[in-house]
C-alpha cells in the first residue's frame, strides 16, 4: 500500500484519517474504504474496475467454448464412418457439417484471440485469449490432418491397391 501524507483526510470520510491511496485514481482512504487486490490499495469503484477488467470477455468464453465443441467433432468422422448404425455413406453430410462446424470455430477463435492479444489494456483476456489460439490451432491443425487422409484415400482409391 502506498503511504499518504501526513495530516490526509479520507475522501469519503473526512473525519477519518487517510491510510493510503488508491493506486488508480489517487484518491485518499481510510481503512474502511480501502480494498486491496494483489497487494495494491484501491477505493471501491476503481477495485470493482480492476476485477471487472480481469474478467474474460463474452466472445472470448463462447469462442472458447465453440472451440472445445469443434475439437470433440474432430473425432466425429471416426465414430461416424466406422461402420456404425449411419453406414459407410449415411454419415458422410453429417460429417462435413461437423468439420464445417469446427472450421468455423477455429476461424473465428483465431480471429478473436488475435484482436484480443493486441490490445495490451485487457488483462484478463490475455490468458483466455491464449488459450483460444492454441486450442483454435490445434483444431485447424486437426482439420488439416483429415483433408490430407481423405487427400491420400482418394489418391489410393483411384491408383487402386
Amino acid at each position: 500500500m502506498t503511504a499518504s501524507p501526513s495530516g490526509a483526510r479520507c475522501g469519503q470520510h473526512p473525519e477519518e484519517a487517510a491510510v493510503a491511496l488508491c493506486a488508480r485514481c489517487g484518491g485518499y482512504l481510510c481503512g474502511a474504504c480501502t480494498e486491496v487486490l494483489e497487494e495494491t490499495a484501491y477505493c471501491a469503484p476503481c477495485a470493482e474496475r480492476r476485477l471487472r477488467d480481469t474478467r474474460p470477455s463474452r466472445a472470448v468464453r463462447l469462442a472458447l467454448l465453440a472451440n472445445v465443441g469443434g475439437f470433440l467433432f474432430l473425432g466425429a468422422p471416426v465414430v461416424r464412418l466406422s461402420g456404425s448404425a449411419y453406414g459407410r455413406l449415411g454419415g458422410g453430410l453429417e460429417v462435413l457439417l461437423e468439420l464445417a462446424c469446427t472450421l468455423a470455430a477455429a476461424v473465428a477463435g483465431t480471429v478473436i484471440s488475435t484482436r484480443k492479444l493486441r490490445r495490451r489494456d485487457e488483462v484478463g483476456d490475455r490468458a483466455f485469449a491464449i488459450m483460444l489460439r492454441v486450442l483454435s490451432a490445434l483444431n485447424l491443425l486437426g482439420l488439416l490432418a483429415w483433408g490430407a487422409l481423405t487427400a491420400f484415400v482418394l489418391t489410393v482409391g483411384r491408383h487402386g491397391p
